[in-house]
């Protein structure tokens, strides 16, 4: 799937791109619903402002992982990471971009994406591939979290363009790496091989993850 470099690579342009996006939002912009279904049907669709929020803790959590090394077993790599009882999480992930916007104006949300990113980056270059640390769910190396964070960066910038109508700012290496990683997801989680209408690698990464309806019952992988 690459060099640990192409991920942190990847990563990096990707972000950039989400961050410009936000930047160039307008005060209606930050305020359109993401077409993203709560598990809670009756609550609202986070706008652009949660989704902001969410990229937030979603990135964060690699400079989590990198503050806190540590030598115990790994138990999740960049494709387990996305396996986990949707019940159960939707609802808190859900809740948190709440938190992590509140108090906050659009313009300084994107001055704390700015940080968030910039500093991720920084840090996954500065660091040993090798380093373990909290990986949300368990121990995890960072160069396969790192990969597991281009997919949130891939599949939450689609939720970005998607709400404004707009074309896709994801590049051919992000969407590379997130389709790989969903064949990977499709393995793991029941009978491997994508859909055969599916051989576009964006058109397999917004099926499998839930940002088109498939009539493939395998799909979606996430949500």
């Amino acid at each position: 799937m690459g060099s640990y470099d192409d991920a942190v690579r990847t990563l990096e342009v990707e972000l950039r791109g989400v961050e410009q996006a936000f930047r160039g939002l307008t005060a209606q912009e930050w305020q359109t619903p993401t077409r993203l279904q709560p598990l809670d049907e009756t609550l609202p669709h986070w706008t652009l402002f949660e989704l902001a929020g969410h990229f937030d803790i979603s990135i964060g959590l690699t400079r989590m992982l990198m503050a806190e090394p540590q030598s115990g077993q790994v138990g999740r790599d960049r494709v387990s990471f996305f396996i986990f009882p949707r019940s159960e999480v939707a609802p808190v992930v859900y809740d948190y971009a709440y938190k992590m916007v509140e108090g906050k104006t659009p313009q300084q949300m994107a001055d704390v994406l700015h940080e968030t990113f910039t500093k991720t980056v920084e840090g996954a270059r500065a660091m040993a591939p090798e380093t373990v640390g909290p990986g949300y769910y368990a121990l995890m190396r960072l160069d396969e979290f790192v990969p597991s964070r281009v997919v949130e960066a891939v599949v939450h910038g689609l939720d970005l363009t998607d709400a404004l109508g707009r074309e896709s700012i994801a590049t051919s290496e992000g969407v590379a790496l997130t389709a790989a990683i969903m064949d990977d997801l499709l393995a793991r989680k029941t009978v491997a091989g994508r859909p055969a209408d599916l051989a576009d690698d964006l058109a397999w990464v917004r099926a499998s993850s839930g940002r088109v309806e498939h009539p493939d019952p395998r799909l979606p992988l996430i949500g």
